[in-house]
């Protein structure tokens, strides 16, 4: 999961601050004002450790976000300035690292860093983006080690002193690596140190590959549930960002064997027991080789077996976000765009308990939201005053712009559902037509 998220000089966010993450994140504010632009922060890390040319630093158009280039997502479209991501992970040691452990360089262990702060800037010669900077810190700040690009290689700080000199900086994407360069019967040991150095690195890169991996995407328009789907042999594990391959997802699910209630029965549950929309739903074959398939339910008022594709809009917009949070690990994390679309006040809220029920166990995935629904956040308020989800475990940032510039704040709750500071232009609407129907009601 992630801990923290500090983002510079990308669109119109000059600094957002460390940004401090619970289990449950839900950024609400105005439109335009940035919300979007720090969840693409993300998946615009996410999607350059998945492209397969590894000498890419940053891929800002993608399967995930389309940015355009560098001159669209810099701040003031300054190709000059400096684009600045920070991110902090809460990580648990991968299996190769139990079993390997980190080495020793120098006189001490290795010690495995969690927070990254990297600094891009744009080269106009080679019309590429680069690492201009990073700093690779430990979990308990005891080890850093920086790199700043000059204009005849890098200067490298934080390494044992029998190094220096002796190692040159490599990027994976934008993830740093250090190779060993001396040779030679002198510089054995210290080239043993240099590999081992490598080494750590390269597990550090394995962990972070592996957390961005666990990061999932549902975008803020789904597509409409088809009336039927081909599965063909390919397998799919999880939807695109607009709700892609849904039946093939859910058609996959119970060959893979689940713990928990399968996809369908989950599914099922929400839609009849929470949102009272459908029940029984089923995958239903329509051919004999049982490869065209259509999802099928009741409506609890009287008609059987109706194809999902023959319901409102609404019904599309939920499916897909029910399906992604079921299926993202323990240890995943998910971003959820405007997961309100399309729907009822009272289907806002009960989406909200989504979210709520899995943030409420001991051990379940991070969320991220962006909504600009009010019953949506009244809903996770309730919850916390009925005793139901610990205060703890919620964080509210409000966006806005100030002077053309993004400004976050972290809203923080009592245990009472209250905010402990209610800020100036936070779901101002309600009461604002209150007191102008009052003043016309009295005219």
């Amino acid at each position: 999961m992630f801990h923290k998220l500090r983002v510079k000089n990308f669109h119109s966010i000059r600094d957002s601050d460390d940004l401090r993450f619970s289990r449950l994140n839900v950024f609400v504010g105005p439109n335009n004002a940035g919300k979007s632009s720090l969840l693409y922060s993300l998946l615009l890390l996410k999607q350059t450790l998945e492209d397969k040319d590894r000498r890419a630093t940053l891929v800002t158009s993608g399967p995930h976000v389309d940015l355009g280039s560098y001159l669209d997502i810099i701040r003031g479209h300054q190709a000059k300035r400096k684009l600045g991501l920070a991110f902090e992970l809460e990580q648990a040691p991968t299996p190769i690292s139990l079993l390997l452990k980190f080495p020793k360089v120098g006189e001490k262990a290795f010690e495995p860093f969690t927070a990254y702060d990297l600094r891009f800037s744009f080269n106009a010669a080679r019309n590429t983006v680069e690492v201009d900077a990073f700093t690779a810190t430990s979990r308990e700040r005891k080890s850093a080690y920086k790199g700043t690009r000059k204009e005849d290689g890098w200067a490298f700080h934080g390494i044992p002193r029998q190094l220096e000199g002796h190692l040159s900086v490599d990027f994976d994407h934008f993830l740093p690596a250090v190779r060993p360069v001396g040779k030679g019967p002198k510089e054995e040991k210290t080239r043993e140190e240099g590999i081992r150095l490598f080494f750590a690195f390269s597990l550090q890169t394995q962990e972070v590959r592996r957390m961005f991996d666990r990061l999932l995407y549902v975008g803020p328009i789904r597509e409409r549930i088809p009336r039927y789907g081909i599965l063909g042999t390919m397998p799919y594990t999880e939807l695109g960002p607009s709700g892609q391959n849904l039946l093939r997802v859910l058609s996959q699910v119970g060959k893979r064997g689940r713990s928990m209630r399968s996809m369908i029965q989950e599914l099922d549950h929400w839609l009849d027991k929470k949102f009272r929309i459908l029940k029984n739903v089923t995958i239903h074959d329509l051919d004999k080789g049982k490869t065209v398939k259509a999802i099928l339910a009741d409506d609890p008022r009287g008609e059987k077996k109706i194809n999902l594709a023959a319901m409102g809009t609404g019904l599309s917009q939920i499916v897909p976000v029910i399906v992604q949070t079921v299926l993202t690990p323990q240890d995943g994390c998910l971003i959820v765009e405007q997961p309100e679309i399309h729907l009822h006040p009272a289907a806002q809220a009960t989406l909200a308990d989504l979210f709520v029920e899995y943030t409420r166990k001991e051990k379940g995935p991070q969320f991220i939201i962006e909504t600009h629904s009010e019953h949506f956040v009244l809903r996770i308020r309730r919850r916390i005053a009925e005793g139901k989800l610990p205060p703890n475990r919620v964080t509210i940032f409000f966006v806005q712009k100030e002077r053309g510039q993004t400004k976050v704040r972290q809203l923080k709750l009592r245990r009472n559902g209250q905010f402990v500071r209610w800020p100036r232009g936070f779901f101002e609407e309600g009461y604002k037509e209150a007191m102008a129907l009052a003043e016309a009601q009295v005219r």
